[in-house]
């Protein structure tokens, strides 16, 4: 790989899945996105992976008060009105030999233009996520790698033409969180004031058998002006004085250099309250004080709720486990999974990972040089082979030691957390990883190399461990020769804890 940021590659990966005809997470994430605008993803547990049991609030239906300009809508999130927007008219929808598919949402802001589309009705053998075509050749599915646009977008990302014939491409990148989805584009641009219609483009269907699915989607769509200062949706309650709570206290943690490291004292904040008639949405903050500059997110573990009987409510996380796209004290929004009884309702998180990247934060905090190092695998490695290596680093006064490499296979990895399979990705290498048996980490890393592509990998983030600890990481169709370059570029550190935060209506 080349020296181009790694959030500008995670975020293709994110959004387009990995090169060639790979078929992996990023799909699944699409397929679930595909089956409903309101589905849904959180980290923990699994069962809060839920499709949302919200109705989309569409636009043609809402309620419109007049005072605050932040509102929200189920299904889409929190909407400023402060400068007036234009949305959809009414849904749209269009059905071509059975397969239906929907403009549900739009809203053209005066920097953007945020889209949701459904599709519903295609024959689940050309469907590429179906279990049917799991080991089907990718490129016979529409997508990145069937595409040869050399933008870095595909033949699955909508455009919109304007009236004048204008043509807008989606946007690159995460800079906003529903882009990650195939069907939630967004599009960073201005459009002029008097244009109240336009044409969403599509010349195949995300994942859908080309040749197959009805292809070179026109659908036209009208919108409507809101005034500005109007709220869309439900009020939202923006807390005023929110308590923080302390993580840890001022004690110390030693590692393996007789060194010693400050606990971490984090503070779990209540931004934001939606009470709705059914449920109610909560937004919570995640800081750090004293943060080490290499500290890109704190992403929450297990959150749930206990209202003013006791009764523990679960929570739908409305979020990616995506670090990047969480910087520290950003918000995250939960969805109560029932109506929390009257009374104040207490937010509960229970654990947390903090996230380092000193390569990838701006200014960057370390170089490329002190995050690699490599190992001479020879020109012929096999399976099982062994290397003794004593490799240091330390990220944000975190000591991590690789102190063997083994030559690795997919069936030294936990195949259940791969339903596609291993799609060629069969040969690489397990890092042998020690640190302070203390603290729980998860670092991530790259084999650097362009051939054969190296990629799958077993290391969770989520999921942070005692060292020591194995972390594989796989290649396409055979092992790196030679000198093998890897580079560790992320850090996950588990921060132990419950915080606790009271909403009293």
């Amino acid at each position: 790989m080349n020296d181009k940021r790694m959030k500008d590659a995670l975020d293709g990966i994110a959004r387009r899945g990995v090169p060639e005809n790979t078929n992996l997470m990023p799909r699944i994430a699409a397929q679930l996105e595909r089956k409903s605008p309101m589905t849904t993803l959180h980290t923990r547990p699994v069962t809060a992976i839920l499709i949302a049991l919200l109705i989309l609030f569409m636009l043609s239906g809402a309620a419109y008060a007049l005072g605050r300009t932040l509102g929200y809508l189920p299904g889409y999130g929190l909407v400023d009105n402060t400068s007036g927007l234009r949305v959809l008219a009414e849904p749209v929808s269009v059905t071509r030999d059975g397969v239906t598919l929907t403009i549900s949402s739009v809203f053209v802001y005066p920097d953007r233009v945020e889209l949701i589309y459904d599709v519903q009705g295609i024959d689940p053998v050309n469907d590429g996520y179906s279990e049917q075509n799991i080991n089907a050749d990718g490129k016979a599915f529409c997508g990145p790698q069937s595409s040869s646009d050399g933008t870095g977008l595909s033949d699955g990302d909508a455009a919109l033409r304007l009236p004048d014939g204008t043509i807008i491409k989606r946007m690159f990148g995460n800079e906003y969180q529903q882009n990650v989805f195939a069907m939630k584009p967004v599009y960073k641009t201005s459009i002029p004031a008097d244009v109240n219609e336009m044409t969403m483009l599509l010349t195949c269907i995300p994942n859908a058998r080309l040749g197959a699915v009805p292809e070179n989607w026109e659908v036209p769509f009208q919108l409507k002006a809101i005034p500005a200062e109007t709220v869309v949706g439900a009020h939202v309650i923006e807390v005023a004085q929110p308590t923080p709570m302390p993580t840890l206290d001022t004690s110390i943690v030693e590692n393996t250099e007789e060194t010693v490291l400050p606990a971490p004292v984090v503070t779990v904040t209540l931004q934001k309250v939606v009470p709705m008639e059914s449920a109610t949405v909560f937004y919570i903050s995640i800081d750090m004080e004293n943060k080490d500059p290499s500290l890109i997110s704190i992403m929450p573990l297990n959150v749930y709720a206990l209202d003013s009987t006791g009764e523990k409510v679960w929570l739908i996380g409305n979020y990616m486990w995506q670090p990047f796209e969480h910087p520290v004290g950003s918000e995250f929004q939960f969805t109560t999974y029932t109506k929390p009884a009257a009374g104040p309702v207490t937010i509960v998180v229970e654990n947390a990972v903090a996230v380092y990247a000193p390569l990838y934060t701006d200014p960057p905090q370390a170089k490329p040089e002190e995050m690699t190092f490599s190992f001479d695998a020879g020109e012929n490695p096999q399976y099982g082979q062994t290397w003794d290596v004593n490799n240091e680093f330390t990220i944000a006064g975190y000591h991590i030691k690789v102190t063997s490499i083994r030559a690795a296979s997919f069936k030294d990895i936990d195949a259940l957390n791969f339903p596609f399979g291993s799609q060629g990705f069969e040969y690489g290498y397990d890092f042998m990883v020690e640190g302070d048996p203390s603290i729980k980490m998860q670092p991530l890393m790259k084999i650097l190399s362009d051939s054969p592509v190296c990629y799958l990998s077993n290391g969770d983030m989520t999921q942070p461990t005692s060292t020591p600890l194995h972390f594989i990481q796989l290649c396409r169709d055979t092992y790196p020769k030679g000198t093998v370059k890897v580079n560790i570029w992320q850090l996950s550190v588990l921060v132990e804890n419950t915080w606790q935060v009271t909403w009293q209506p």
